[in-house]
């Protein structure tokens, strides 16, 4: 979330994909902004179906900055769906899990997404849970998003690579999940920062990536990444930022080529 307003300056984003609950934190509220100063953007949400709609900010300090309530006006496309979404010829991608509505938790409104190129998939799970803290083996929560995934989209999940959810925390990827999905390429992206009291990825997570096939992680250099100039956003900032980034190169054939990527910024 804290690096997505650097993505949308460096790179021409038209469209934005979003549950549409607003987490009024400073990180999602940059976010937001960033959308509204983009002349062509277009914004996808769960909730909404075209249209310009209003999402609304608190006063708060972000940043050292004090910043006044504000009401941001989005120009809403289509209502998000189960529709795949063509990207470009032979690529697509397919959101498997969307939700706006008001949860205990904002990890509840994670969306799920699957990338086709070719043969080749990929599953984005965000910060998707299967319920509280628990070993792998424990069965995911029937509300839970990969619980309500198993029973409404099993033959959706089969993929290559998966995007481990939730940072590797233990709130999620359980077993019978990690059984559907059926990948043997798993990158965990978490650091470098604690997650309220709970250092991320957890070890029984790691060791159950570990062994289905090969795992990539971005917190390799936590201790120093924050210091580091190959951080990616500001350098010498101090901030999360991630120094171990994952490359995942699609061939039109053949398995996907996983590498990390430590450029300078």
């Amino acid at each position: 979330m804290e690096l997505l307003p650097d993505i949308i300056a460096n790179y021409q984003v038209r469209h934005f994909w979003d549950s549409g609950a607003v987490n009024d934190i400073c990180g999602y509220r940059a976010f937001i902004e960033a959308i509204s100063q983009e002349a062509q953007a277009v914004y996808h949400s769960a909730l909404f179906n075209f249209g310009n709609h209003p999402v609304n900010f608190a006063a708060k300090t972000c940043y050292g900055q004090d910043l006044l309530a504000v009401n941001i006006l989005l120009p809403h496309g289509s209502k998000i769906n189960h529709d795949p979404v063509v990207l470009a010829p032979g690529v697509s991608m397919k959101i498997l899990h969307a939700d706006g509505s008001k949860h205990g938790g904002f990890n509840e409104n994670s969306i799920v997404m699957r990338l086709d190129f070719g043969q080749n998939r990929i599953l984005f799970m965000g910060d998707a849970e299967a319920g509280g803290r628990a070993d792998p083996e424990t069965p995911p929560v029937g509300h839970s998003i990969e619980g309500i995934l198993l029973a409404c989209c099993l033959s959706e999940l089969r993929v290559n690579v998966l995007i481990v959810g939730h940072h590797g925390s233990k709130t999620s990827s359980r077993a019978a999940f990690l059984n559907a999905v059926g990948a043997k390429q798993f990158v965990i992206s978490p650091g470098p920062m604690k997650y309220g009291k709970v250092v991320l990825p957890d070890g029984a997570i790691v060791q159950e990536m570990e062994k289905r096939g090969t795992l990539f992680r971005t917190d390799l250099n936590d201790q120093t990444c924050g210091q580091n100039q190959s951080k990616i956003g500001p350098d010498n900032d101090d901030k999360a930022g991630g120094c171990d980034n994952v490359r995942i190169v699609l061939p039109s054939n053949g398995q996907p080529a996983i590498t990390y990527f430590r450029p300078a910024d």
